[in-house]
């Protein structure tokens, strides 16, 4: 099943929202593209919510415009509502209308079709989320994990331009959520809609995301390819959105910033404040007399090595190594050269 999508997606420019003094969101320049899934990232408090709002038509903007196509959705004093900007949305709590079957929940945005049409284009979709045998359950009757296929079905049912996706899968366990989102990448991927997806789930986001925004304090902090983030992180902000990080503030000379585990090699002028950063599953222990690694912790198949350095108690750094492969505590020196390694302007 293919939708035709006659827009080339969604475009937000130079979009800003506060509440009374408070800005949430600064100037935000945003694509999202047909056919393709664009992942935005960071952590509480950044504005994620509020972005997903805006392009909804859930609230005004206070400056810039949204776009569908040549159609202005919102600007300032103007904002088309929700349900006539063909934008779908999965909401975080499914949302689903308890009082209808899962079926009559798909069918609900396709009041322009015949009851006939309705009918079968919701088992159409039903049949794509693999519920197709469960039209005629209540919500309650359903798992969390078909709820939100159901939801799922609802938002793409009316061949939307664009589907939004709130932290869709924050609810779900492990191993359901996986095969949920892989069923979802799999069904976006049979329509031509530009999607969005919202998440402080870094995994989520490398895993699903064609693009990849890091949104920090109400600004793009970074917007690409997963990976391009990920190996060339633009700002503290985004590498930290990405895997936890050891850090050190200081002073650049010589064309390298001394920390108490050894010094990192920079570009940056000298005289400048920078900060390293290190990702803790880059971090190399090394034979040495630098710092001691005072506590191994087992996480899973991996382990946690708490290190401190030798003339000091703190800072801590943590180090994520592979089961096999770590050291005992004692003594060590820590590399801090390669992938995963980060200095940058403070």
């Amino acid at each position: 099943m293919t939708a035709t999508v006659p827009t080339p997606g969604v475009a937000a420019v130079g979009v800003a929202r506060s509440y009374g003094a408070r800005s949430v969101l600064c100037g935000i320049d945003l694509t999202l593209s047909p056919g393709r899934l664009t992942a935005v990232l960071g952590p509480s408090g950044s504005g994620k919510s509020t972005l997903l709002r805006l392009l909804a038509g859930l609230e005004p903007i206070d400056a810039g415009y949204i776009m569908a196509g040549k159609t202005i959705l919102s600007m300032p004093g103007r904002t088309v509502a929700p349900e006539q900007r063909r934008i779908g949305m999965v909401f975080q709590d499914y949302a689903l209308f308890p009082h209808l079957s899962a079926g009559d929940n798909v069918a609900f945005g396709l009041a322009h079709l015949s009851r006939a049409e309705r009918k079968a284009r919701a088992l159409q979709w039903l049949d794509a989320v693999g519920l197709a045998d469960k039209a005629l359950r209540a919500p309650h009757m359903l798992s969390g994990g078909e709820q939100q296929r159901v939801a799922l079905a609802r938002a793409l049912a009316p061949e939307p331009a664009a589907v939004l996706l709130d932290e869709p899968f924050s609810g779900l366990d492990g191993i359901l959520r996986a095969d949920l989102r892989d069923l979802t990448v799999r069904t976006l991927q049979r329509t031509r809609a530009a999607v969005l997806l919202v998440t402080h789930d870094a995994q989520e986001a490398m895993a699903m995301a064609d693009d990849l925004a890091v949104l920090d304090h109400g600004r793009i902090a970074q917007i690409g390819a997963p990976a391009e983030v990920w190996d060339a992180p633009a700002c503290l902000a985004a590498a930290a959105a990405l895997s936890p990080l050891n850090t050190w503030r200081g002073r650049v000379a010589g064309g390298r910033l001394d920390t108490p585990f050894g010094a990192a090699a920079t570009t940056l002028p000298d005289g400048g404040q920078a900060v390293l950063a290190v990702r803790q599953g880059a971090l190399r222990i090394m034979p040495g007399a630098t710092a001691r690694i005072v506590e191994r912790r087992r996480v899973g198949d991996a382990v946690e090595a708490i290190i401190t350095p030798l003339t000091m108690d703190s800072p801590v750094w943590r180090a994520r190594i592979s089961h096999g492969d770590a050291p005992a505590p004692g003594p060590c020196s820590l590399d801090l050269t390669g992938a995963g390694v980060f200095v940058f302007a403070a």
